[in-house]
Protein backbone atom coordinates (compact mmCIF):
# COMPACT_ATOMS: atom_id res chain seq x y z
CA UNK A 1 0.00 0.00 0.00
CA UNK A 2 1.32 3.78 -0.42
CA UNK A 3 1.97 5.83 2.21
CA UNK A 4 1.49 9.36 1.85
CA UNK A 5 4.93 10.37 2.14
CA UNK A 6 5.96 8.32 -0.92
CA UNK A 7 2.68 9.38 -2.75
CA UNK A 8 4.16 12.65 -1.91
CA UNK A 9 7.75 12.33 -3.34
CA UNK A 10 6.21 10.67 -6.17
CA UNK A 11 4.12 13.96 -7.15
CA UNK A 12 7.21 15.83 -6.41
CA UNK A 13 9.16 14.26 -8.64
CA UNK A 14 6.70 13.89 -11.46
CA UNK A 15 6.08 17.76 -11.17
CA UNK A 16 9.96 17.96 -11.36
CA UNK A 17 9.43 16.85 -14.64
CA UNK A 18 6.70 18.29 -15.84
CA UNK A 19 8.35 21.86 -15.17
CA UNK A 20 11.04 20.49 -17.21
CA UNK A 21 9.30 19.89 -19.98
CA UNK A 22 7.77 23.35 -19.97
CA UNK A 23 11.54 24.64 -19.55
CA UNK A 24 12.64 23.02 -22.50
CA UNK A 25 9.46 24.04 -24.59
CA UNK A 26 10.06 28.03 -23.77
CA UNK A 27 14.01 27.81 -24.25
CA UNK A 28 14.38 25.42 -27.12
CA UNK A 29 11.17 25.21 -29.07
CA UNK A 30 12.98 22.77 -31.34
CA UNK A 31 13.84 19.91 -28.62
CA UNK A 32 13.01 16.37 -28.84
CA UNK A 33 11.32 15.85 -25.27
CA UNK A 34 10.39 12.19 -26.01
CA UNK A 35 12.28 10.44 -23.13
CA UNK A 36 11.16 13.27 -20.84
CA UNK A 37 7.74 12.65 -22.42
CA UNK A 38 7.83 8.67 -21.23
CA UNK A 39 9.49 9.32 -18.18
CA UNK A 40 6.21 11.58 -16.98
CA UNK A 41 3.76 8.95 -17.85
CA UNK A 42 5.53 6.12 -16.15
CA UNK A 43 6.17 8.39 -13.36
CA UNK A 44 1.97 9.07 -13.41
CA UNK A 45 1.13 5.81 -14.51
CA UNK A 46 0.21 4.13 -10.93
CA UNK A 47 -1.63 7.17 -9.44
CA UNK A 48 -4.61 7.12 -7.94
CA UNK A 49 -6.99 8.06 -10.34
CA UNK A 50 -8.52 11.18 -8.32
CA UNK A 51 -5.02 12.51 -7.15
CA UNK A 52 -3.52 11.94 -11.14
CA UNK A 53 -7.22 13.78 -12.23
CA UNK A 54 -6.89 16.83 -9.96
CA UNK A 55 -2.67 16.90 -10.07
CA UNK A 56 -3.02 17.02 -13.95
CA UNK A 57 -5.78 19.98 -13.68
CA UNK A 58 -3.83 21.82 -11.10
CA UNK A 59 -0.54 21.55 -13.58
CA UNK A 60 -2.47 23.03 -16.61
CA UNK A 61 -3.22 26.22 -14.72
CA UNK A 62 0.09 26.45 -12.99
CA UNK A 63 3.66 24.99 -12.75
CA UNK A 64 3.22 24.11 -9.32
CA UNK A 65 0.20 21.12 -8.16
CA UNK A 66 1.99 20.12 -5.25
CA UNK A 67 3.48 22.98 -2.82
CA UNK A 68 5.86 23.05 0.49
CA UNK A 69 4.10 24.95 3.75
CA UNK A 70 6.27 28.00 4.68
CA UNK A 71 5.80 30.21 8.04
CA UNK A 72 2.13 28.72 7.93
CA UNK A 73 1.63 29.97 4.82
CA UNK A 74 0.71 28.18 1.37
CA UNK A 75 3.78 28.91 -0.69
CA UNK A 76 1.83 28.85 -4.09
CA UNK A 77 -1.14 31.43 -3.14
CA UNK A 78 -0.09 32.97 0.11
CA UNK A 79 -3.08 31.32 2.12
CA UNK A 80 -2.45 31.18 5.93
CA UNK A 81 -3.10 27.48 6.82
CA UNK A 82 -4.83 26.74 10.69
CA UNK A 83 -2.38 25.40 13.03
CA UNK A 84 -4.81 22.14 13.13
CA UNK A 85 -4.30 22.10 8.90
CA UNK A 86 -0.49 22.51 9.33
CA UNK A 87 -0.43 19.61 12.15
CA UNK A 88 -2.15 17.03 9.12
CA UNK A 89 0.23 18.38 6.71
CA UNK A 90 2.64 17.17 9.14
CA UNK A 91 2.31 14.25 10.09
CA UNK A 92 1.17 13.31 6.17
CA UNK A 93 -1.32 11.07 7.19
CA UNK A 94 -3.25 11.85 4.29
CA UNK A 95 -2.38 14.45 1.28
CA UNK A 96 -3.91 17.71 1.66
CA UNK A 97 -5.19 20.09 -0.42
CA UNK A 98 -5.04 24.22 0.21
CA UNK A 99 -8.71 25.27 0.74
CA UNK A 100 -7.66 28.44 -1.34
CA UNK A 101 -6.10 27.38 -3.93
CA UNK A 102 -6.36 23.68 -4.20
CA UNK A 103 -2.70 22.77 -4.41
CA UNK A 104 -1.37 19.89 -2.87
CA UNK A 105 0.87 20.47 0.38
CA UNK A 106 3.46 19.31 2.25
CA UNK A 107 6.26 19.71 5.26
CA UNK A 108 9.72 20.08 3.74
CA UNK A 109 12.48 19.08 5.50
CA UNK A 110 14.40 22.34 4.65
CA UNK A 111 13.53 25.53 2.36
CA UNK A 112 16.45 27.58 1.01
CA UNK A 113 15.66 30.67 2.43
CA UNK A 114 16.37 33.64 1.56
CA UNK A 115 18.55 36.64 3.71
CA UNK A 116 18.55 40.18 2.34
CA UNK A 117 15.54 40.17 0.10
CA UNK A 118 15.05 44.09 -0.01
CA UNK A 119 18.78 44.46 -1.91
CA UNK A 120 17.58 43.17 -5.06
CA UNK A 121 14.19 44.62 -4.74
CA UNK A 122 15.60 48.37 -3.04
CA UNK A 123 13.19 50.88 -2.03
CA UNK A 124 13.10 52.81 -5.59
CA UNK A 125 11.44 50.81 -8.01
CA UNK A 126 13.12 49.11 -10.76
CA UNK A 127 12.31 47.98 -14.35
CA UNK A 128 13.75 45.71 -16.78
CA UNK A 129 15.49 43.33 -16.12
CA UNK A 130 17.09 45.09 -12.31
CA UNK A 131 14.09 43.44 -11.45
CA UNK A 132 15.26 40.21 -10.62
CA UNK A 133 18.94 40.57 -10.40
CA UNK A 134 21.90 43.41 -9.63
CA UNK A 135 25.61 44.20 -10.27
CA UNK A 136 26.64 42.42 -7.40
CA UNK A 137 25.48 38.96 -9.28
CA UNK A 138 27.78 39.66 -12.09
CA UNK A 139 30.11 37.20 -12.41
CA UNK A 140 32.50 37.33 -15.48
CA UNK A 141 35.28 34.55 -14.49
CA UNK A 142 33.93 31.66 -13.92
CA UNK A 143 36.59 28.93 -13.52
CA UNK A 144 34.72 25.56 -13.03
CA UNK A 145 36.14 22.78 -14.98
CA UNK A 146 32.71 21.16 -14.51
CA UNK A 147 28.84 21.87 -14.37
CA UNK A 148 29.05 21.54 -10.63
CA UNK A 149 32.25 23.55 -9.95
CA UNK A 150 30.32 25.99 -12.28
CA UNK A 151 27.05 26.36 -10.17
CA UNK A 152 29.43 25.57 -6.75
CA UNK A 153 31.03 28.97 -7.76
CA UNK A 154 27.44 30.39 -8.50
CA UNK A 155 25.75 29.08 -5.56
CA UNK A 156 28.83 30.42 -3.26
CA UNK A 157 27.91 33.99 -4.40
CA UNK A 158 24.72 34.10 -4.24
CA UNK A 159 25.19 33.53 -0.54
CA UNK A 160 27.97 35.77 0.06
CA UNK A 161 25.97 38.21 -1.30
CA UNK A 162 22.86 37.65 0.91
CA UNK A 163 20.38 36.51 -1.65
CA UNK A 164 20.49 32.79 0.39
CA UNK A 165 21.40 31.96 3.85
CA UNK A 166 23.23 28.30 2.87
CA UNK A 167 25.26 28.35 -0.54
CA UNK A 168 25.68 24.41 0.09
CA UNK A 169 22.14 23.70 0.11
CA UNK A 170 21.58 25.64 -2.84
CA UNK A 171 23.90 23.65 -4.66
CA UNK A 172 22.59 20.13 -3.76
CA UNK A 173 19.06 21.51 -4.99
CA UNK A 174 20.44 22.39 -7.95
CA UNK A 175 22.62 19.20 -8.84
CA UNK A 176 19.45 17.72 -7.97
CA UNK A 177 17.53 19.66 -10.40
CA UNK A 178 20.47 19.54 -13.35
CA UNK A 179 20.33 15.19 -12.58
CA UNK A 180 16.32 15.47 -13.87
CA UNK A 181 17.51 16.68 -17.23
CA UNK A 182 19.92 19.24 -18.21
CA UNK A 183 19.20 23.27 -18.30
CA UNK A 184 21.38 24.02 -21.24
CA UNK A 185 20.35 24.40 -24.61
CA UNK A 186 21.30 25.76 -27.89
CA UNK A 187 23.99 28.57 -28.48
CA UNK A 188 25.74 28.15 -25.61
CA UNK A 189 23.49 29.12 -22.95
CA UNK A 190 22.44 27.52 -20.04
CA UNK A 191 19.66 27.79 -16.93
CA UNK A 192 19.81 26.23 -13.72
CA UNK A 193 17.92 26.94 -10.92
CA UNK A 194 16.40 26.11 -7.69
CA UNK A 195 12.73 26.39 -6.95
CA UNK A 196 10.77 26.64 -3.88
CA UNK A 197 12.86 29.09 -2.05
CA UNK A 198 11.25 30.68 0.82
CA UNK A 199 10.09 34.37 0.77
CA UNK A 200 10.92 37.24 -2.10
CA UNK A 201 11.14 37.38 -5.60
CA UNK A 202 12.92 36.07 -8.38
CA UNK A 203 16.71 36.56 -7.94
CA UNK A 204 19.21 35.47 -10.75
CA UNK A 205 22.60 35.77 -11.07
CA UNK A 206 24.75 35.72 -14.73
CA UNK A 207 28.06 34.14 -14.98
CA UNK A 208 30.60 34.05 -17.82
CA UNK A 209 32.68 31.30 -18.81
CA UNK A 210 35.27 32.40 -21.41
CA UNK A 211 36.53 29.02 -22.10
CA UNK A 212 33.07 27.22 -21.90
CA UNK A 213 32.31 23.82 -20.13
CA UNK A 214 30.19 20.64 -20.84
CA UNK A 215 26.47 21.14 -18.83
CA UNK A 216 25.22 18.10 -20.21
CA UNK A 217 23.35 19.86 -23.01
CA UNK A 218 22.77 19.02 -26.55
CA UNK A 219 25.48 17.75 -28.56
CA UNK A 220 28.78 18.60 -27.79
CA UNK A 221 28.19 21.98 -27.18
CA UNK A 222 30.03 23.98 -24.15
CA UNK A 223 27.94 26.21 -22.37
CA UNK A 224 29.82 29.64 -21.78
CA UNK A 225 26.55 31.66 -20.41
CA UNK A 226 24.75 31.07 -16.78
CA UNK A 227 21.41 32.23 -16.06
CA UNK A 228 21.06 31.11 -12.34
CA UNK A 229 17.70 31.57 -10.78
CA UNK A 230 16.05 30.96 -7.40
CA UNK A 231 12.68 31.04 -7.74
CA UNK A 232 10.05 31.26 -4.88
CA UNK A 233 7.26 28.79 -5.43
CA UNK A 234 4.56 31.83 -5.78
CA UNK A 235 6.78 33.10 -8.99
CA UNK A 236 7.44 30.35 -10.70
CA UNK A 237 4.83 31.16 -13.44
CA UNK A 238 6.39 34.11 -14.12
CA UNK A 239 10.09 32.12 -14.51
CA UNK A 240 8.83 30.52 -17.38
CA UNK A 241 8.51 33.97 -19.48
CA UNK A 242 11.84 35.01 -17.67
CA UNK A 243 13.71 31.92 -19.76
CA UNK A 244 11.45 32.35 -22.56
CA UNK A 245 12.23 36.40 -22.91
CA UNK A 246 16.28 35.38 -22.00
CA UNK A 247 16.27 32.55 -24.73
CA UNK A 248 14.94 34.43 -27.38
CA UNK A 249 17.35 37.30 -26.64
CA UNK A 250 20.54 35.45 -26.62
CA UNK A 251 19.92 33.69 -29.35
CA UNK A 252 21.28 35.84 -31.77
CA UNK A 253 25.21 35.49 -32.07
CA UNK A 254 25.85 39.58 -31.44
CA UNK A 255 23.90 39.82 -28.41
CA UNK A 256 25.35 36.87 -26.80
CA UNK A 257 28.83 37.83 -28.02
CA UNK A 258 28.37 41.25 -26.23
CA UNK A 259 28.14 39.75 -22.46
CA UNK A 260 31.49 36.80 -23.71
CA UNK A 261 33.71 40.09 -24.41
CA UNK A 262 32.90 41.99 -21.27
CA UNK A 263 35.76 41.96 -18.49
CA UNK A 264 34.46 43.40 -15.72
CA UNK A 265 31.36 42.78 -14.10
CA UNK A 266 30.49 46.35 -14.45
CA UNK A 267 30.84 45.39 -17.83
CA UNK A 268 28.43 42.66 -17.99
CA UNK A 269 25.63 44.66 -15.91
CA UNK A 270 25.37 47.26 -18.54
CA UNK A 271 25.43 44.82 -21.51
CA UNK A 272 22.78 42.59 -19.63
CA UNK A 273 20.90 46.18 -19.22
CA UNK A 274 21.27 46.91 -22.49
CA UNK A 275 20.43 43.38 -24.08
CA UNK A 276 17.05 43.27 -22.44
CA UNK A 277 16.21 46.25 -23.02
CA UNK A 278 13.43 45.54 -25.53
CA UNK A 279 12.72 42.43 -23.50
CA UNK A 280 12.14 43.23 -20.11
CA UNK A 281 10.40 46.46 -19.72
Amino acid sequence: MTTTHSLINQLIQLQELVVASMQKKVSQPTARLDELNKSIAALGADLPQQVKSHFNRLIQKHPEAIVPVANELCTGCGMGLTKSMIQAVHKADGLIRCPNCARFLYFPQQLIARDRVSRSYGEARKTGISRFTSPELMMVGLKGATSAEVLAEMCTRMADEGFVKDGEHLLDLALQREAIISTAVDNGLAFPHVRGVEGGGLSMAVGIHKKGVKFGGPGRTLSRIFFFVVIPTATSAFYLKLIAGLSKTFREKEVSESLLACNTEEELWKALIKATKKSFK
